[in-house]
């Protein structure tokens, strides 16, 4: 059975939630799969014309007896059953909006001007990863405000979310937390944030904002970094990007090489109240060109930085930061979070919600083919090279990559033994329209998905066929 079996999936995240009717769970087991399914569709869609399915699915997400809460504790404690196998686990936090402008959107929170059509739900999410491969292991935490027009007004401090996510983390991974390490960007570099992260003797990479001050030296942090000798120097691929510039221009960042001096430190940071005792990794680029900004990092941290190796890891935690950005633009985007339509907002929370899951599986299903290139970019060779060398029955069930090898035959293949997952990875990748322009080698999950979708397309018309042909009603 494949791997993306979309009602199986839907079992394991959402049988344990707490709807108070056993029907109801199972209308949120159905309509889950459904929506994952196909992904990106409304629900009205995901139900294939089937009316029955829709009259269940709406009377499920109208029903206010079904918290949108309790749909994502079911999802949450499913990741932290799987946690507990991980050696170590990255816990990689970050915020983002969900905006809308249809009907709901007046019920909903400020997102930036008052006078913005567009308003909806501020989102902070903790997404764990397995440390060795940076493979997504699941959601296990959110938390979901509108932001009211009126600052003064709003319950509690946003920055508060932090340590509102390492508390939940705890309480959902228990003995687990021990090999939990938050990776968090400048925006958690907050003073409460790190002493409740060391008074719970929790483990964090957080970059650094703010230049402070330190014990027993006359220099601001940064400064004082600056000042260190040269623990060693790495080299790391800048891939191509396009962004923009201050003036919210578009440019486009070239792919290059940087070469990069690591500098780490010891130090306690000084504050009004107390003294606190930080490890530093510092990365500056020395070969950036005048008219790029160089890349620089401050990265404060629990973990032993004492050589070269222990640094590296540092700097190599905290680059696996993006995926959480990549899990905002999988549940938006490829689970269609922001193209869903209810009139009520509690009732588009819930479809959200199940959104959210999907959009995790979304990664899942690009990282079950493409980890292997994560692990060689490590240095990891034989570890990538055993995963591609693999069946991609470990991914694609019988009739899946039967054909997809109609449509894409290996060269060279003797027609007896299945195909390995390097191959099935290519395939479903040109499938959707991949041609390696970067020449990365990797394509984006939105191009994995386009092919994984196609291919599921002909699949349904060939299981058709062959029950047909089976019942003779086909020559």
């Amino acid at each position: 059975m494949s791997i993306f079996n979309t009602e199986q999936w839907s079992k394991e995240h959402f049988e344990k939630a707490n709807t108070g009717d056993s029907r109801r769970t199972k209308r949120l087991i159905e309509t889950a799969a459904d929506m994952a399914r196909c992904s990106g569709k409304s629900i009205a869609l995901s139900c294939q014309g089937s009316e029955a399915k829709q009259e269940g699915a709406y009377r499920l997400i109208r029903n206010d007896s079904v918290s949108p809460e309790v749909i994502r504790c079911s999802g949450f404690e499913h990741t932290a059953v799987l946690a507990q196998s991980y050696p170590e686990i990255l816990a990689i936090d970050d915020t983002t909006s969900l905006s809308y402008k249809h009907q709901v959107a007046s019920d909903l929170g400020k997102l930036g001007s008052v006078k913005d059509k567009a308003r909806g739900w501020w989102v902070h999410s903790t997404l764990l990863l397995d440390g060795f491969t940076t493979k997504t292991i699941g959601l296990i935490h959110q938390d979901w405000w509108c932001r009211p027009d009126n600052p003064e007004d709003a319950d509690e401090k946003e920055s508060g979310k932090w340590a509102d996510a390492s508390h939940f983390c705890r309480q959902r991974l228990g003995d687990t937390m021990s090999r939990v390490i938050s990776v968090c960007d400048r925006e958690a570099d907050i003073q409460s944030y790190l002493q409740d992260k060391q008074s719970h003797n929790e483990r964090f990479v957080v970059r650094a904002k703010h230049n402070r001050k330190i014990l027993d030296s006359e220099l601001p942090l940064f400064e004082y970094l600056e000042s260190q000798p040269e623990l060693g120097a790495y080299t790391v691929d800048i891939p191509q990007k396009g962004m923009k510039d201050s003036k919210g221009k578009p440019v486009n960042r070239k792919a290059r090489k940087a070469k990069l001096s690591v500098k780490v430190a010891a130090v306690t940071l000084k504050s009004k109240d107390e003294m606190q005792p930080i490890n530093v990794v510092y990365a500056q680029e020395t070969t950036s060109k005048k008219d790029m900004e160089p890349l620089r990092w401050v990265l404060l941290t629990t973990e032993p930085i004492e050589t070269l190796s222990e640094a590296l890891h540092v700097i190599d935690i905290y680059t696996a930061r993006w995926r959480v950005e990549d899990f905002h633009k999988a549940w938006k985007t490829g689970a269609g979070a922001e193209r869903q339509r209810m009139a009520e907002p509690r009732n588009l929370e819930r479809a959200v919600s199940i959104c959210a899951f999907i959009g995790i599986r979304l990664l899942q299903l690009r990282e079950a083919i493409t980890i292997p290139y994560y692990l060689r970019k490590k240095g990891l060779v034989d570890a990538a090279n055993e995963l591609e060398s693999q069946s991609c029955e470990t991914v694609f069930d019988e009739d899946e990559w039967k054909l997809l090898m109609k449509m894409k035959k290996p060269r060279g293949w003797n027609g007896k033994d299945v195909p390995s997952l390097k191959w099935a990875y290519q395939s479903l990748a040109k499938l959707g329209g991949f041609t390696d322009t970067k020449r990365t080698g990797i394509a984006g999950w939105e191009t994995i998905w386009e092919g994984w979708d196609t291919l599921q397309s002909y699949v349904v018309g060939y299981r058709v066929a062959k029950e047909m042909l089976a019942d003779g009603e086909l020559l």
